[in-house]
Order: structure tokens, then sequence, then C-alpha cells
């Protein structure tokens, strides 16, 4: 091979590998890139979806309790609340709406479909014998004085932790629908068992 032709070849040889390197640099300056989103979208996740007034949760030593309070939409578009969860104070925990039984002309209590969709500045009242976040099957007494904490979970996949205060309250004692009796419960004014009524304090937690 000529010197002309070999000086040629060396040069095309270096540009190539310059190109490979400066594709390198790019790629991993864009993997960099996703990689720094990471954190922001899981902050998104847990942001604050609706504002929460005047919630408080039932005191009650076994069995189920009650959470009530006011929701606000604050944002541009609809939500819709579907899901609750108390992993520290109840195993079970549903969304509860207030139906018309024509029968025994009162109301009812059952579970909630689809969750409860709140519009754009719009607010969802849950207070007693209205709907209301029901926790069943407690792991702790939940004691007046302390605070109960929830976390939120929104249809779009967002979730929110509230905190709310406990107080003593006798009413509240609503009845579910036929066919929505949980866990051997049956109505939400059935008395603790002994057995049940020896939980510990959820703040002992």
């Amino acid at each position: 091979m000529s010197r002309p032709l070999r000086r040629g070849v060396t040069s095309l040889l270096a540009m190539g590998l310059a190109a490979a390197a400066l594709t390198g640099c790019s790629a991993s300056g864009n993997q960099a890139s996703e990689t720094a989103q990471t954190p922001a979208e899981a902050t998104a996740a847990t942001e604050q979806v609706v504002d929460v007034a005047d919630g408080w949760a039932k005191a009650a030593d076994s069995n189920m309790t009650s959470v009530f309070g006011s929701l606000k939409n604050t944002g541009d578009q609809a939500v819709t609340l579907q899901s609750i969860a108390a992993a520290d104070t109840a195993d079970v925990a549903e969304l509860h709406e207030t139906v018309m039984n024509d029968q025994a002309g009162s109301t009812e209590m059952k579970r909630v479909q689809g969750g409860f969709e709140i519009g754009p500045g719009e607010t969802k009242t849950l207070e007693p014998g209205g709907d209301h976040i029901m926790l069943m099957e407690l792991t702790c007494a939940v004691k007046p004085g302390t605070e109960l904490t929830l976390d939120l979970g929104f249809s779009d996949g967002r979730s929110q932790e509230i905190t709310v205060p406990v107080r003593d309250y006798a009413g509240a004692q609503e009845h579910y629908a036929p066919g929505e009796e949980h866990s051997g419960h049956g109505e939400h004014s059935q008395m603790p068992s002994a057995e049940s009524s020896a939980l510990p304090e959820c703040h002992e937690h």
C-alpha cells in the first residue's frame, strides 16, 4: 500500500473512533438525565392532591372505626379517591357511602364502587351518618387524644398521607346494607368481644 493511501486510511479510522466516542458520551448523558428525573417523579407520586379540613377519627377500642373530614380539590382536573390504607392501625380500610333502603325507610352504609370523584374546586364531605372512611379489623386501640395516619390512594396513581386527631364520639352507629358484612363483623355498632378489646394502644406501636 502506498504511503498517501495509508495516511488516508489512518485518518478515516481516527475520525470513526472520534465519532464513536462522541456518541458514547451522548448516550451516557441521556442515561444520566433519565436517572436524575427519577427522584422528581417519585416525589410527584406523593404530592398533595386534596386539601383536608376538619379531619378526625372516632375513638374505638377494637373491631372498627370511622374517619371523617372535608376533602377539597383545588386543582383544575377532577380527581377520584379510590382507596385507603392504614397499615399501622387496621387490616381493612374501605370507602363507604350512604344509600337509602326504601323498604326499611332508613339509610344504610355500603362499600362505594369506583371511589369518590371530586371535581375541580369541589369538596367531598365525609361525616357521621353520611359517606365516610371505614377502618376494620383494628390491630390497635384508637384512643382519644392521639392521632391516626392514613394513605389516600387516587385513580391516577398518586397518593397522599394525612394525619387526623382521634376524638370520643357516641354516634356513627350506622348499619351495613344487606350483604355488606365484613370479616364477620356485621354492623358498625357490633359490640367488641373480650378478646378483641385487649388490643394495645395505637400510639405505642
